[in-house]
């Protein structure tokens, strides 16, 4: 009898895209998901609390997901990084909350699925 063998080949990882690109992609998941402009995202001012949470929680997910550094979210966002520091660390203690997480757990599902980031 003749055994079989299986043989995996590994393809190379195409290399991922430019921060901004990256970016920009998580910034119009969470805009769509959570119904506030794209451009409020990354205004000069804090504008309305939805904008404020939703931006929050886009740099958690460059950060988390798309394995951006602090201070490139930060520039993505037009913000200083410790604001981007807070960001991450507030949607970071906020996961506690079971509806929260959930809804993190499958935005963080939709920007992988799309292969874009890391």
């Amino acid at each position: 009898m003749m055994k079989s063998a299986v043989v995996l080949i590994e393809t190379p990882r195409a290399a991922a895209p430019p921060v901004r690109e990256r970016a920009w992609l998580v910034q119009a998941t969470v805009a769509h998901v959570y119904g506030v402009a794209l451009k409020d995202l990354c205004a000069n001012t804090r504008n309305r609390p939805k904008a404020a949470f939703a931006r929050q929680i886009a740099m958690y997910l460059c950060h988390v997901e798309c394995e951006i550094n602090v201070s490139e979210v930060a520039r993505a966002f037009g913000r200083d990084r410790s604001t981007a520091v807070y960001a991450i660390r507030r949607i970071e203690e906020l996961r506690e909350d079971p509806e929260l997480d959930r809804a993190l757990g499958w935005l963080e599902a939709m920007v992988r699925r799309t292969g874009r980031c890391a």
